[in-house]
């Protein structure tokens, strides 16, 4: 049995070696997108849209579990899978050891008599068939390989890996969508792998399934593949290009289609694959609403009822068209004819096109991407003629019809530019008068907080929130200060400050105008340790002694990464990765101590606690415990080791003397104490 783990330890070391350098070898520059192809996985399937994450964001992980008995590399022999159970794998080497029950190669793309059906979908499932078999028994060890060296995007905590999802059972041709939650590690995108480099956004995540087959014992897993993208804030993603850009460009070439009521308009768009791959069943289709966060340009005066929304009457289901593949480089321009509504207004309309695809032909997995794209609809019959002046007509009082100043916050800062609660700080705004030839005066600047449980957030120091200037010209800036405090006990986040404006101007008296500004409050992070223990408290060198203590998060916000560090001259320097700890929460720290050197000192060993915020940033806190490192005592066995290197004959000959005398001296001072007691004894005799 001995035998049999030495050598299994031994396999396991040359295939991490293998695998090591297969890593290095393998990636040059930034590290490669860890792009999946989930078409061989069995169980483990991507969910039907692309996953997005961010650095330091807190998501749910879509992932689709199911087989359906044909692709894959695990199909098992049954039609239904009993007590099944799914996790986020907790192998951090991503690495499965799990020999197929059984594999199947009847390619898909073939029909009953044995043909091809579409001759490059044949060969291309056939070629993405090789290369996953080939990665599962490379070295011919049943091993899969790491995707990505390792790097893994999600924080761990104690309950990232618990997340447990039961379906029972389940027959081929059944799925079910399952999520997780996880946040996206703050450094996500500095991580370096195996090879040094770091990541392009795109991680394999993997996830194990572990299920019963009828009548065969013993429970299955498998560990196999979802894909992730982590970008930027604000960056435009999408998982199924490898440069992060959209694969279709809209419009190329073409100008803005024209169309006019009562004709029928016929148009067409140009979509250019520019993904630098072939896609496969593409679908672009036409949605009956305009494209979102977007509005008709009007280029005509419309009448009152004109309506502004989806120009075209919808005479059909759908409007979706599809295209088997698309060449890269190569333009689709699906064509449209559309009846014009009869109360559209004249404008330009901003159509919302949905394109969807696939990476590979028979994926089972859509990306999908969003464009928008103009034309330009005409309807005379709804635009508005112009009204005839009547100059002798009275007409009625509108304060709108009055000239005034336009007072508005130009810029604004913070000082410090952080904000804590519970800190003071000033508010610095740029008040300028946007007007070009329109004064002001007697400007009153009143401020207002938004409030949490009816209290104000942020407090005027002195109570007077009302900010008053004699005078601003056309054009003109002034800089106002304001010193504020943020409330204690807030959460941090950020939080909105009211500016309510009332002015003069020379035709236009007690103006009034709102401004709203923005300002981020954060907390301060605050921790404190309890129920220092170390045992033993002193230890010899070359013992070990056990610390434990809590680290007690008595802040607000969550410590990230928190570490415990234990360096002095009398121990061997030590850490403990603690992870996150939530408001309120403790982690505790248990660690072996391992003496060096003599405690010269009064024993201090001290400690730092390093940590990090929701944006990376690292901190640390002072700590300390006491342990005592002393000499290693001579024992028994040491003083026979001595004795024998002295009878050996290779030591000094004075040792054996000195022992001759000693034991000479032992024996007078015995006799003379003998002599003393019987002299007592006959004295005491005598006297009787």
């Amino acid at each position: 049995m001995q035998g049999k783990r030495s050598f299994h330890s031994m396999l396991s070391g040359v295939l991490a070696l293998s695998l090591l350098l297969f890593s290095c070898l393998a990636r040059a520059g930034r590290a490669e997108a860890s792009y999946v192809n989930t078409n061989m996985n069995t169980f483990i399937h991507d969910p039907v849209d692309a996953q997005n994450g961010v650095p330091g964001q807190e998501m749910e992980l879509h992932v689709r579990i199911g087989y359906n008995g044909s692709n894959g590399l695990y199909n098992p022999p049954t039609d239904e899978i009993q007590n099944v159970r799914v996790r986020l794998s907790n192998d951090q080497n991503y690495l499965s050891v799990n020999e197929p029950n059984q594999v199947k190669k009847e390619n898909p793309y073939r029909n009953s008599s044995g043909e091809a059906d579409d001759s490059e979908a044949e060969d291309a499932w056939e070629k993405g068939y090789k290369a996953g078999k080939n990665n599962a028994y490379k070295n011919k060890l049943n091993y899969v390989y790491p995707v990505d060296g390792g790097v893994y995007p999600f924080e761990i905590n104690a309950s990232l890996f618990t997340q447990e999802k039961r379906l029972g059972s389940m027959k081929k041709g059944q799925y079910a969508d399952l999520s997780f939650k996880v946040r996206v590690r703050s450094d996500a995108l500095k991580m370096k792998d195996n090879a040094g480099k770091t990541s392009d956004g795109y991680f394999g995540i993997p996830f194990t399934i572990w299920y019963d087959i009828p009548g065969v014992s013993g429970t299955q897993n498998k560990t196999e593949f979802i894909n992730v993208y982590v970008g930027e804030a604000g960056e435009v993603k999408n998982p199924a290009t490898s440069n992060k850009d959209k694969a279709f460009t809209i419009g190329e070439q073409q100008s803005t289609p024209v169309g006019t009521r009562p004709e029928v308009m016929n148009y067409s768009v140009n979509f250019r694959n520019q993904s630098g791959k072939t896609l496969y069943d593409v679908t672009v289709k036409l949605s009956p609403a305009l494209a979102e966060n977007e509005s008709v340009q009007l280029t005509q005066n419309p009448k009152s009822e004109a309506v502004k929304d989806f120009p075209f009457d919808i005479n059909e289901a759908n409007y979706d068209q599809k295209f088997d593949k698309v060449e890269d480089n190569e333009t689709i321009s699906p064509g449209y004819s559309m009846a014009i509504k009869q109360n559209a207004a004249s404008g330009f309309y901003p159509l919302h096109y949905i394109i969807s695809y696939k990476l590979a032909p028979g994926a089972d997995v859509n990306a999908t991407e969003d464009d928008t794209f103009f034309v330009n609809v005409q309807n005379p019959a709804m635009v508005q003629p112009p009204e005839k002046k009547d100059e002798d007509k009275p007409r009625d009082f509108n304060a709108n019809d009055r000239t005034k100043a336009r007072i508005v916050v130009d810029s604004y800062h913070t000082e410090p530019e952080t904000v804590y609660a519970g800190q003071p700080f000033v508010l610095v705004m740029n008040v300028k008068n946007a007007s070009q030839n329109i004064g002001a005066s007697n400007i009153l600047l009143n401020l207002s907080s938004e409030k949490v449980s009816d209290s104000a957030v942020f407090s005027v120091e002195g109570g007077a929130s009302s900010i008053s200037l004699s005078d601003l010209g056309a054009g003109k800036s002034s800089e106002v200060r304001v010193q504020l405090t943020a409330a204690a006990g807030v959460d941090p986040k950020t939080y909105g400050v009211t500016i309510n404006e009332k002015f003069d101007s020379p035709d236009f008296k007690n103006a009034e105008e709102k401004v709203d500004l923005n300002i981020p409050v954060n907390q301060v992070a605050r921790l404190s340790c309890s129920n220092f223990a170390v045992t033993p408290e002193s230890v010899e060198i070359g013992a070990e002694a056990d610390a434990t203590f809590g680290i007690n998060n008595t802040g607000k916000v969550t410590l990230y990464n928190v570490e415990a560090v234990f360096e002095a001259p009398s121990i061997k320097s030590a850490s403990a990765y603690v992870g996150n700890i939530k408001p309120g929460e403790t982690g505790n720290v248990d660690v072996m101590l391992s003496g060096v050197a003599a405690t010269e000192d009064d024993g201090t060993i001290p400690v730092k606690i390093n940590y990090e915020n929701v944006n990376g940033e690292k901190f640390s806190e002072d700590a300390k415990i006491t342990l005592t490192v002393v000499e290693k005592l001579e024992t028994d066995d040491d003083m026979q080791e001595s004795k024998a290197e002295n009878e050996g004959g290779g030591g000094s000959p004075v040792r054996p003397i000195y022992g001759i005398v000693g034991a000479a001296a032992v024996l007078s001072l015995v006799f003379a104490v003998f002599r003393i007691l019987k002299r007592r004894r006959k004295k005491k005799d005598e006297s009787i």
